[in-house]
């Protein structure tokens, strides 16, 4: 497996930097009916936003770290590629054609910004939609490493949304919401912004070490992440946003990071939380390696209504004369991927809520 053997031939993450306490969650006893990991997680959805799933013992879990570390391999043959080569691809999505902004295809080293002060990002990625590798939807033209592995990805994307579904079947029984009330919003076969992205952040000078990826909250339901080196860091729920409070996440092996999205705060009216988080250089003698994610962005399908839940009893009632609303998950996408631009701001305040972190990139 070869996700499983990088982290052997990576330096080891240090010791003496503030690390995140991040529940473990076996995805064997999860799936097996275990109520004490089935709390857990409610529990950490509740507190944190963000936790730990061990998906060893399981036979599809094992397959996902399989495929993780042959997608890894992909990204570096992908990234090899020259620049104008790359740059052919250059990030799709236009609304006019997919419905939304996806943030699809290749994305260049600084085309985002990290700060106020428009200082750029240190991170390339290249993404493929769900709605694409199933052909729901018109396909982007890709480099051929990409075509030749659509299989892989298409595997890749369709465990990640089996381990959504239990996720979000589990966050049903809790909330006493309906069966199906979660998961039914999120079926394979409908539009969707659901996509698996490659990103590559490269050693940075050591003089100069900084934030490569902007302090966001992502937009949708639930994101898996997998990572060998260190450098994403969240920032714990109620903390204030200054460098003191942000935490790095080891990764662990045979283990993927779960966070919730924005999504999943709304239709629980805040009672789920979606953490802050940001990718910086990696801590230690990590921070002179290559640092390779991969990630799995799951959303809601295109219509699904984005107001709070009906029919719980747990999830927190809306304050008196609150009016939601009906924004559909297409547009909910769209404004949030766009609402950071300073023009939006107003917009993003009147959908969100003024208190909200800013998102710049899911």
């Amino acid at each position: 497996m070869p996700h499983f053997t990088e982290f052997n031939t990576n330096p080891p993450f240090p010791t003496d930097v503030p690390v995140a306490k991040l529940e473990c969650i076996s995805l064997a006893q999860l799936r097996g009916g275990n109520e004490a990991e089935s709390d857990a997680l409610f529990d950490a959805c509740k507190n944190d936003g963000f936790f730990l799933l061990d998906l060893r013992g399981d036979e599809q879990g094992e397959k996902i770290l399989s495929d993780a570390g042959s997608l890894f391999d992909v990204g570096r043959t992908l990234f090899d590629f020259p620049y104008d080569v790359k740059m052919q691809c250059v990030m799709g999505g236009a609304r006019s054609v997919f419905g939304h902004n996806l943030n699809l295809s290749y994305k260049a080293v600084g085309l985002s910004k990290v700060d106020a002060e428009g200082t750029p990002d240190r991170c390339e990625f290249y993404g493929i939609s769900k709605d694409d590798l199933l052909g729901l939807s018109a396909h982007l033209p890709a480099p051929a490493i990409i075509d030749s592995k659509r299989d892989l990805f298409t595997a890749f994307l369709t465990a990640n949304h089996s381990l959504e579904q239990l996720v979000l079947s589990h966050l049903e029984k809790h909330l006493r919401l309906p069966a199906g009330a979660l998961t039914s919003l999120h079926p394979l076969d409908r539009l969707s912004g659901d996509q698996v992205r490659i990103l590559k952040y490269d050693p940075q000078p050591r003089q100069d070490r900084r934030t490569s990826l902007v302090p966001h909250t992502d937009f949708g339901s639930v994101t898996s992440l997998f990572n060998i080196l260190g450098g994403l860091q969240v920032l714990p729920i109620g903390r204030q946003n200054v460098e003191a409070n942000w935490r790095y996440v080891r990764p662990r092996t045979g283990c993927a990071i779960i966070n919730l999205g924005d999504s999943m705060v709304k239709w629980s009216n805040g009672l789920l939380k979606s953490a802050m988080h940001r990718v910086t250089y990696a801590p230690g003698k990590q921070a002179d390696a290559t640092r390779w994610s991969l990630a799995y962005f799951g959303h809601a399908h295109n219509k699904s209504s984005m107001k709070r839940m009906e029919g719980s009893d747990v999830i927190p009632p809306l304050e008196d004369g609150t009016l939601e609303e009906d924004m559909t998950a297409e547009d909910w996408l769209y404004v949030r991927s766009t609402s950071y631009k300073q023009k939006d701001m107003k917009e993003f305040e009147r959908v969100v809520g003024k208190d909200e972190p800013v998102p710049v990139v899911e």
